[in-house]
């Protein structure tokens, strides 16, 4: 019986996503078949790995440490914006996607940062403000000449419906959407409204991210580097490759278990 899209069996979002996996991960198995992933898809989505709120003294060890992608999200937001930006700036010569996390008051924040690394070195900007100004998004989208993408903003199909006066794309996160099937029909109906299509993540494991990567073929921006923000990954098989995001495997979700994984396993009914 196939997963019904329109089910949630009163379950939050994260918990129907895990259970909606579960389900797709056996029935793959099952038929010895590995989920579409980016690597397979004739459609190469730009993939990102995140600089997270720095001090200056530390960007130079934190980039190092971070896998070569297609472009480096820098998170912002802080008193120190402009200065980390023209820091990461010449430091690193990928392409910059600005992520303010609701940090930003006035279009000002975001001209200032945008002029402090170049236009043409910026990529796009997610949710420079508050998730309820729409007022501010829709000012920023009509007089700033680069993608601006809703992330908090976009909480469900009834927030896409709307997105384009405001943003150019949205960031879907598989555990906010509650499962691999609202996230594809989110991904579907966000190309048709002619918005961009993000595929983003929280804090997750291969696993997640792997899951999420299985439906590259629908967007324009990867941001699954959940694997290299965590110190307990209890799965192994995603990488970054000349700047692509991969997975190793072959069934499923192209992820297994570490043997090393730690977890621990309890039957919950027959």
């Amino acid at each position: 019986m196939p997963f019904a899209a329109n089910w949630d069996g009163g379950l939050c979002p994260p918990a129907r996503a895990a259970i909606q996996m579960a389900y797709m991960s056996l029935t793959v198995n099952q038929l010895a078949v590995c989920g579409e992933s980016d690597a397979g898809s004739s459609v190469k989505p730009v993939s990102m790995v995140t600089l997270g709120h720095s001090d200056l003294r530390d960007i130079p060890l934190k980039i190092a440490q971070l896998p070569m992608s297609g472009a480096l999200k820098v998170k912002l937001g802080a008193t120190n914006d402009l200065d980390v930006l023209r820091a990461v700036a010449d430091l690193d010569g990928r392409k910059l996607f600005l992520d303010a996390n609701q940090g930003w008051t006035n279009m000002g924040q975001a001209a200032a940062a945008v002029a402090a690394v170049g236009a043409e070195r910026v990529l796009g900007l997610e949710q420079p403000f508050a998730k309820d100004r729409w007022d501010l998004h829709r000012e920023l989208k009509e007089h700033l000449d680069l993608p601006v993408y809703g992330d908090e903003s976009i909480q469900g199909l009834a927030d896409l419906e709307r997105a384009g006066e405001a943003f150019d794309g949205v960031n879907l996160k598989l555990m906010k959407c509650g499962g691999l099937d609202v996230a594809a029909q989110m991904a579907r109906r966000g190309q048709e409204l002619g918005l961009k299509v993000m595929l983003g993540s929280m804090s997750e494991s291969s696993l997640g991210c792997a899951a999420m990567a299985s439906l590259g073929g629908m967007a324009d921006l990867l941001d699954l580097d959940g694997p290299w923000l965590i110190s307990n990954d209890p799965f192994q098989g995603l990488r970054m490759e000349r700047g692509r995001l991969m997975v190793d495997g072959t069934t499923g979700f192209g992820v297994e278990l570490r043997a090393d994984h730690g977890l621990q396993f309890t039957p919950i009914g027959t």
